[in-house]
């Protein structure tokens, strides 16, 4: 296949590589106006051969999952056809390679940044997981790298899905990213071997080596099943002590003595951002911490995963001291806002409306009045404590995704209907 031709109604730009199975090509989609990346498999390869059932069922698999695993941090499945003689899998491009370039010594990423692309990881598996799904190949080759910490886990077609017996695919994974049980048969893939595997992940980023090596696979599942890692951090001198015990809980040779849970993993990982203050101060929350945070708030209670994560792509955040004028009566805005922590009083020709607390919106008539242009701020909304608010655009969230926009509306109504109430009540108690 060369650049300019077709694959189906995709136009081939180049090829981005090959494997046993068939190859990946760059495209056009001229109708959806986006880059994609398309793997079209060989036909004997899904039809001869010993491993002809092996790897149609894993192509099969993949092509399932076309449309169901939306999440930011998954590598989307737009488009897939399966026929005898063409098959080809179209999927969300996304440059930058995988994470394998941050495994070497010479390479290694800072330990904050590696704990936020872990806690994205983490978060995109838990929703896969709430969907049946156990991914069987995490590994740093299936880990997509676009910029910053944002990442994206590829290749689900080893996934096995306990609804259906289908997917079910035998004797796949990585030999150094597979728990004990497994290598010895003694269990099932399941949540647990991929938090093991996603340790293994986190250890390989932060030490730039393996914690088990060896001259072949029998030498590293020996390691796998009877040694003891050393901890990343007597590899890397310097690294946080939370980090190390976070990576050797995760990959601990007892099942049971692992992380048990996506949440318990993904909780351990934010906490390590809160026992450095001074350099909070100095570099903002990471998303770890803010996604947490949202997670907790009352505003935010109803928004499902994807939501939650368009949030956090529209909003900006900041931290104001006491006594800072956030907004001022009788100024003109386009933007509301989110108390994500902290208390602010709200007044009007000096005198006190309302208190509010984390989770409470205001500014909100700038969206809700349909202006592009913003609207006049009624009242004067000053901070009482030290605060952190979540500032959004009106123009941005019209921008974005109907389901939502639906959910602010939602709690925007709410939040009026409340405020009319305690007005009304205010009324009775003067008349």
């Amino acid at each position: 296949m060369k650049a300019g031709e077709s694959i189906g109604k995709y136009h081939v730009v180049q090829e981005l590589g090959r494997g046993a199975t068939g190859k990946v090509y760059l495209a056009e989609d001229s109708f959806a106006k986006r880059k994609v990346a398309i793997k079209v498999a060989y036909p004997d390869a899904l039809k001869k051969g010993d491993d002809a059932a092996f790897y149609r069922g894993m192509f099969l698999n993949e092509a399932a999952l076309a449309g169901k695993l939306n999440h930011p941090h998954i590598v989307q499945i737009y488009d897939a056809v399966v026929e005898d003689d063409y098959s080809y899998i179209v999927m969300e491009y996304v440059e930058g390679g995988t994470l394998e370039k941050f495994c070497q010594p010479g390479s290694l990423l800072d330990p904050r940044e590696v704990a936020e692309i872990v806690f994205k990881c983490v978060r995109a598996l838990a929703f896969a997981h709430a969907l049946g799904l156990t991914h069987r190949d995490i590994k740093p080759g299936n880990i997509l790298h676009n910029e910053g910490t944002d990442i994206k886990i590829a290749d689900f077609g080893a996934a096995i899905n306990r609804v259906s017996d289908r997917t079910m695919i035998m004797n796949v994974g990585s030999p150094a990213y597979m728990a004990p049980e497994l290598v010895t048969g003694g269990a099932q893939a399941s949540q647990l071997t991929d938090i093991y595997a996603l340790g293994v992940v986190m250890y390989y980023l932060l030490a730039g080596k393996l914690p088990y090596q060896g001259a072949n696979t029998m030498s590293v599942i020996y390691q796998i099943v009877n040694t003891e890692p050393e901890p990343p951090g007597q590899v890397r001198p310097g690294l946080a002590p939370e980090l190390d015990a976070i990576v050797m809980k995760a990959i601990a040779k007892d099942a049971a003595k692992r992380y048990l849970t996506w949440d318990e993993f993904g909780q351990a990982l934010a906490e390590t951002w809160k026992k450095d203050q001074k350099s909070e101060d100095k570099r903002g929350q990471s998303d770890a911490e803010r996604f947490n945070l949202l997670r907790t708030l009352p505003f935010f209670h109803e928004f499902p995963e994807n939501e939650l994560w368009e949030v956090m792509r529209i909003s900006k955040w900041a931290r104001f001291h006491p006594e800072t004028s956030l907004i001022k009566e009788g100024d003109h805005g386009d933007s509301f806002y989110i108390l994500a922590g902290g208390y602010v009083r709200v007044t009007r020709a000096k005198r006190t409306l309302s208190v509010l607390t984390a989770g409470d919106c205001f500014g909100e008539m700038s969206y809700l009045a349909h202006d592009k242009n913003g609207s006049h701020r009624s009242a004067t909304v000053t901070t009482n404590s030290e605060c952190i608010v979540m500032k959004i655009r009106a123009e941005d969230l019209r921008a974005a995704s109907l389901s939502c926009r639906r959910l602010f509306d939602e709690r925007f109504l709410n939040t009026l209907v409340a405020r009319l109430e305690a007005a009304n009540q205010q009324l009775a108690v003067m008349s």
